[in-house]
């Protein structure tokens, strides 16, 4: 397999954690450059992972040979960045979610149809194993029909003043991984979505229309029901849990670190929760990274489509509209 040159486009938290597992995987893929307008950031990751740096994605693009790059900037520049790179035909692995609004998630997909680029959508849960193990029990009937889907994400503390105000909202922005799963699960779209959302531990959510705590119902084509429980107030840490119930069994995947250790006392049973997702999806972004160098060296169906992208923010939309509106939404 040919040793692909990939860029990283935006080196912050997530794009700093693409770009260390690009740079893991010498034998099938060399970081050639980062870019971000940020200038110290850009500069301090180029010397980190030994490549070249960027201030823009253009720059970028003109003086580099690119196999595929990693877009990793704020959701707003999505849909612009997804163009430069469809029109240089460079494949791409887009961060999640595809865009904040409907119509620029509508454009990137007309992007990707027109001109045939190779792309997937960064919804890493997909590549976890034991998510990934669930849906091969769903697919051969472990558990019969799927009936009900419930997930919880719990974040341990609150995100900086200015992530909270351009991210869309707790459901664009943190329940759209439990959306995404819960439609993958399920193998269903979403008809109808009933949510509520609410401010009980940190003000400045308020600030911005945005809940500290929210839940949403969701209500499939296929009859099943889903329960989508987002929050940033888990204080004792990352807590994340999904179950799928079927007519015959239930399959469960929870937040433990790797090693799955429970410790068991006269005083009763302790089990250690992950710290922060970037832990507990340690694995899955090094799966989901190779998974997109396979996609570009071989091609074949997406891993995670434009398409599917779209449908799940118009989910998560349909759940903010929920809240506003004070009634179900359909989808």
């Amino acid at each position: 397999m040919k040793r692909l040159g990939i860029g990283v486009w935006g080196v912050g938290r997530i794009g700093c954690l693409h770009a260390a597992n690009i740079s893991a995987s010498a034998e099938r893929a060399e970081l050639v450059a980062v870019a971000d307008p940020v200038t110290k950031l850009a500069s301090t990751a180029a010397k980190k992972f030994r490549c070249r740096m960027y201030e823009t994605p253009i720059k970028m693009l003109r003086e580099e040979s690119l196999d595929g790059v990693v877009i990793a900037t704020p959701t707003q520049m999505h849909m612009g960045h997804v163009e430069l790179a469809a029109k240089r035909n460079v494949p791409m692995l887009l961060e999640k979610p595809i865009a904040l609004r409907l119509k620029e998630a509508d454009r990137i997909v007309s992007i990707i149809r027109r001109s045939r680029v190779k792309f997937q959508l960064g919804f890493n849960r997909r590549f976890d194993l034991g998510y990934s193990n669930a849906k091969m029990m769903i697919t051969k009937g472990k558990i019969g029909n799927p009936i009900m889907v419930k997930t919880c994400a719990r974040d341990p503390q609150p995100p900086p003043d200015e992530y909270i105000r351009r991210s869309g909202g707790i459901f664009v922005d943190e329940c759209i991984h439990d959306i995404d799963i819960a439609i993958w699960l399920m193998n269903s779209e979403v008809r109808e979505v009933w949510a509520t959302g609410t401010v009980l531990v940190y003000p400045q959510f308020a600030k911005y229309g945005d809940f500290d705590n929210a839940v949403a119902i969701l209500k499939f084509k296929n009859g099943g029901l889903g329960l989508v429980e987002g929050s940033r107030t888990s204080k004792y840490g990352y807590d994340l849990r999904t179950e799928v119930l079927g007519d015959r069994g239930s399959v469960r995947i929870d937040n433990l670190r790797n090693e799955s250790v429970e410790l068991l006392e006269r005083q009763g049973a302790t089990r250690q929760p992950c710290p922060w997702f970037i832990e507990r999806f340690a694995q899955a972004y090094k799966s989901e990274i190779e998974r997109f160098f396979e996609y570009v060296s071989r091609g074949g169906k997406s891993p995670v489509s434009a398409e599917e992208g779209r449908t799940v923010l118009r989910v998560a939309l349909a759940a903010r509209e929920s809240v506003a509106n004070k009634r179900a939404i359909t989808c």
